[in-house]
């Protein structure tokens, strides 16, 4: 009897090396290389907290400025949203390998008691002969689900490595841009403070003072404004780098964001880029295979059931009898058109959003690119042309006050406006920087590596990326020729 079920089980052992392709291990070690293929950057998947020296290299890093790179290394390590997103590698190998695996077989048996004479015992062992013949293109569907579940994954892992470039690139510039304000706030302070002995003096009207007083107070609004948005963008950073408690306050930015690289990949090729090499459009073409194989399967599958078993049976004269047995369900009612059309309507669904996310990839891409040679032009604008006139406003500024044409509130002045040039510029930096990390993934990868740029930089004398604090009042009131009245133009 037991040398019938042979073939099943030889048939059941030749499916083991199909579904080592689909194993947990396997699919988190093609993620791994499929990120570092387009990043350049480890992943790696681990349980429970960090640990060993997954954590010595995490508290390493933190006693060192943080810089973009070394976040995005950090987040690959530390962030437990990843590592969450990463089980479900191991989610979709159970479901792919339980959809290959055959029916366990059935034992079933009779006893019938007679009257009188030996107990009729009767024993079957049967398996689903359809469900066996069916495993192998079982399979194959079951393997293109798994290879785009490891795309999707793929692809929420190149996500965050964006999401985390952003975050760190605005906690740069709102780092900077707190500095910058705090220099307006003592340079405003030091002009309401003046502007206060001198109206004292009798040498300034109601109508400067109250203006120097207005515009200090602004200044520290403005501050104010500003160290909330610093403190926001590192909470933003927290929680992508998975830091809490100290960790979340005593990491240092580096500062200052990167100048504008030498020049942009050209446009011409990254739409075709783009959509060769995106992983949600690798998962999006596995899905429309996959819905095509379940298609296939579901057309052959039209028979309900069929099993075949070996039955024996002794008779109650001793006398043994054993033979074949078999149950085929017979499709007269149901002949799979629920289930075929069922499938026939994913794979069309499949097709359309595959066809839908081949047009928004274009469309991210171009919107992306567009976004970056703007962003391009403005910082340079600021600092080829807008910044550079400031310092020469400042410098002819300078001039006159020392010949006492002008008094020391229209320095102050000029001085203010290149330092809230210099923030537009921090700001039109910073829009820059995010705009590449979008139009890596908009195309799916790393862009060229960028190389340094040969444009001027901003003047760091009168307009620097950490400026000196500003004179104290005493300071300006002891400026050449800065005797109250005897200033031109002091009001």
């Amino acid at each position: 009897m037991w040398s019938k079920a042979i073939p099943v089980l030889l048939v059941s052992g030749g499916l083991v090396s199909g579904c080592a392709s689909l194993s947990q291990k396997a699919g988190l070690t093609e993620v791994a290389h499929t990120v570092e293929t387009r990043t350049g950057l480890p992943l790696q998947s681990y349980a429970g907290a960090p640990s060993g020296k997954t954590a010595d290299t995490i508290q390493q890093w933190l006693r060192e400025d943080l810089s973009v790179d070394r976040a995005v290394r950090m987040a690959l390590l530390n962030n437990r949203s990843l590592q969450a997103t990463l089980q479900d590698i191991g989610i979709a190998s159970a479901e792919a390998r339980e959809a290959v695996l055959i029916p366990n077989p059935v034992f079933s048996g009779h006893a019938r008691v007679p009257d009188a004479g030996q107990t009729n015992i009767e024993l079957a062992l049967a398996e689903n002969v359809l469900d066996v013949l069916l495993t192998p293109l079982r399979q194959r569907v079951a393997q293109a689900e798994f290879e785009a579940a490891k795309l999707r994954v793929a692809h929420d892992v190149l996500q965050l490595i964006a999401d985390v470039k952003t975050a760190s690139y605005t906690a740069q510039a709102a780092q900077e841009t707190f500095i910058l304000r705090q220099t307006v706030l003592q340079a405003a302070e030091a002009a309401a403070t003046l502007a206060q002995r001198q109206y004292e003096a009798g040498n300034l009207r109601d109508f400067d003072l109250w203006n120097e007083q207005a515009a200090f107070h602004q200044a520290h609004l403005d501050l104010t404004r500003a160290e909330l948005e610093l403190k926001a963008s590192r909470e933003t950073l927290n929680q992508l780098l998975g830091f809490s408690g100290v960790e979340a306050t005593t990491w240092r930015m580096a500062t200052p964001l990167a100048e504008l690289p030498a020049h942009d990949p050209a446009l011409e090729h990254l739409e075709e880029l783009a959509l060769s090499q995106r992983l949600d459009m690798a998962a999006a073409r596995k899905e429309v295979e996959s819905f095509g194989k379940s298609l296939t399967l579901a057309s052959l599958g039209f028979i309900p059931s069929g099993s075949a078993a070996i039955n024996t049976e002794k008779d109650p004269d001793g006398s043994r009898v054993t033979g074949p047995a078999w149950d085929i369900g017979i499709p007269i009612l149901n002949w799979g058109q629920a289930q075929r059309a069922r499938a026939k309507a994913k794979r069309r669904q499949a097709e359309h959003r595959l066809a839908a996310l081949e047009v928004a990839v274009r469309s991210q891409v171009r919107s992306a690119y567009a976004q970056l040679s703007t962003q391009r032009e403005i910082a340079q604008r600021y600092q080829t042309t807008l910044i550079p006139l400031r310092q020469q406003i400042i410098t002819s500024t300078q001039k006159h006050y020392n010949y006492m044409l002008l008094g020391v509130f229209q320095l102050l002045m000029v001085k203010q406006q290149a330092v809230s040039a210099q923030r537009e510029y921090l700001e039109a930096l910073r829009d820059y920087w995010i705009a590449r990390a979008d139009v890596e993934q908009a195309v799916g990868g790393r862009l060229p590596e960028p190389e340094a740029s040969s444009s001027p930089t901003p003047p760091a004398k009168e307009t620097p990326r950490q400026p000196k604090a500003a004179p104290a009042p005493e300071d300006i009131q002891d400026m050449p020729g800065m005797q109250h009245h005897q200033h031109g133009g002091g009001s």
